[in-house]
């Protein structure tokens, strides 16, 4: 919650040539193409199933990624927003998500237990389940360029 505070002043603060953000493809089938993730996680008491894509996959299917160590470090200024149909935003760091590329830390989940849903984002280590996202409609890539200029 807090990322997504932050995310959005810096926004507000920044120059437009300051920011940039990239649209990632959440569409069927373009998540249909991905490698499948299947993910279990205690919630109330009990063990529920969540089964999807990792975060990273939908990250690094961007034309533009570049592989390997040069692209951590491309993607250190950058967070991943991702927005519910109700208008609730989680952020989380860019480069976090590019390293989990097994999707055992970021999901976008598309079932749970069996039955099929809307793209939910589930990000197990979340102890309240703040960051997690329902009925995903929009992931943006957004990079911060020189917000803050350096003193001379």
């Amino acid at each position: 919650m807090i990322f997504t505070l932050i995310a959005s002043l810096l926004l507000i603060a920044a120059e437009p040539a300051s920011v940039t953000v990239e649209l990632l493809s959440t569409k069927p089938e373009a998540l249909a193409s991905m490698p499948k993730v299947e993910l279990k996680v205690e919630s109330d008491g009990k063990t529920v199933t969540y089964s999807g894509v990792a975060l990273a996959s939908i990250l690094n299917a961007r034309d533009k990624a570049t592989p390997g160590m040069a692209g951590l470090r491309e993607l250190s200024d950058a967070v991943i927003l991702v927005r519910g149909a109700d208008g609730y935003q989680a952020a989380v760091s860019a480069a976090a998500v590019a390293m989990d590329t097994k999707g055992e830390r970021y999901l976008l989940a598309t079932s749970r237990d069996g039955q099929v849903r809307t793209g939910q984002l589930i990000i197990p280590a979340d102890p309240k389940h703040a960051r997690w996202v329902r009925d995903v409609v929009a992931i943006r890539l957004v990079r911060f360029k020189e917000i803050v200029k350096a003193d001379p």
